[in-house]
């Protein structure tokens, strides 16, 4: 029986995926088997696995029908016999002793949970950024390091905390016995799994090494591709409200539940077309639980995050995102504006959509600039006596 399962969930990423197997078949730690769940591939993703096969023992396949990332983990961990569990996704690489340190550390403290600080690396970009608090395990002070934990120990940062699944090792047993599963169907699906195990358990340890290299902005990720699959973030915020309105603590960090989760949600109603944001905002409105008076004290809220409360009221009527697009048209006109005082000598011209804007600059004669949220508008010696005229903000909702 092999110590650890490593689960790796592979759909059509022929360009990433020796990388990623290259950094699994060469860890320090080597009693290991390598599951790799083919999620109905349609590229050369499984000719890849068949080559890799054919050099580790250690490699499984198996396939299965196109069903998501939740479903293809879900597959893996299925057929898991490993002491212990982890997750890579197929885009990503791992440094070479992830898995030694991560299982000393988790056998040593006798946790059920071991995670590990995550190197960002931007594939547009080609660099790697460190600075992230939520992938750097900045949000666990020093005093978390070589000692066990529980959620209760968070409750300052709870919201901080990461949820991702590939950061971890996870006792299987513990897994087991909290039947443990990835939201069948539904993307952002990392929460809930997370919440659903972090709270039934009292022993959590971390280690604070970069050890995972988490891929951003590459070409064909669901993450890239806004589309009706983003309304998945409606659910899954319920299913984590379900999973931290269970807990004692809930009273105290609900507030900041609501805050962050609120931005996580209009994150996603930001990405999507146009066309989809009124159905966005009919779903939010009808099935959100950050909704709920009976919990949420939104007099308070909106003391406590005003920025995020209006983002709250933006959808939950179709009236406040027509407003908020006024706003939004109204922002990029005054940037717009400012942009050509201070590039263009001769001429004010600039373009919003499909309309161009140009007109001679007469420093004796016109002026524009932007103080305290208005556009000014003066002339100057055309006439007798000077005329300026504001525009003004859209009332906030």
């Amino acid at each position: 029986m092999p110590e650890i399962s490593v689960i790796i969930p592979v759909y059509n990423v022929e360009k990433y995926l020796s990388e990623c197997l290259d950094s699994v078949i060469n860890q320090t730690f080597s009693d290991i088997e390598i599951i790799c769940v083919n999620d109905g591939a349609t590229d050369n993703s499984r000719k890849i696995l068949v080559e890799y096969q054919q050099k580790d023992e250690r490699i499984k396949i198996v396939d299965k029908q196109n069903g998501g990332l939740s479903s293809a983990r879900n597959a893996g961990m299925k057929v898991a016999k490993g002491n212990f569990i982890f997750f890579v996704d197929s885009d990503d690489w791992l440094d070479l002793t992830i898995l030694e340190n991560l299982h000393q550390n988790i056998t040593k403290l006798n946790t059920d949970i071991s995670m590990c600080a995550v190197h960002q690396f931007d594939e547009t970009t080609k660099k790697i950024d460190d600075t992230n608090k939520y992938f750097n395990l900045n949000c666990f002070d020093k005093s978390f390091d070589n000692r066990v934990f529980s959620y209760k120990d968070t409750k300052e940062f709870l919201m901080n905390v990461p949820v991702m699944a590939w950061n971890k090792l996870y006792r299987k047993s513990f897994l087991d016995e909290c039947q443990a599963y990835f939201p069948d169907g539904l993307i952002f699906e990392d929460g809930p799994f997370f919440f659903s195990i972090f709270f039934k358990t009292q022993r959590v340890s971390i280690v604070r090494k970069f050890l995972y290299y988490y891929r951003i902005n590459r070409k064909g990720s669901i993450l890239k591709n806004a589309g009706k699959k983003f309304f998945d973030i409606i659910r899954v915020v319920n299913l984590m409200y379900e999973n931290v309105k269970s807990t004692e603590i809930f009273e105290d960090i609900k507030n900041e539940f609501f805050n962050q989760k609120a931005n996580d949600i209009f994150y996603r109603y930001e990405l999507i077309d146009l066309s989809l944001k009124n159905s966005f905002a009919k779903e939010f409105k009808k099935e959100s639980c950050l909704l709920d008076e009976t919990v949420f004290d939104f007099s308070l809220l909106n003391q406590l995050y005003p920025i995020t409360y209006k983002k709250v009221c933006v959808l939950k009527s179709s009236t406040s995102v027509f407003s908020f697009y006024c706003r939004k048209f109204e922002k990029r006109f005054m940037y717009k504006v400012m942009q050509v005082l201070y590039t263009e000598k001769d001429i004010y011209y600039f373009k919003f959509w499909q309309l161009i804007f140009r007109f001679k600059k007469r420093a004796n004669i016109c002026d524009i600039w932007y103080e305290n949220d208005r556009i000014y508008f003066v002339l100057l010696s055309i006439i007798k006596f000077n005329f300026k005229f504001s525009y003004s903000k859209l009332e906030q909702d």
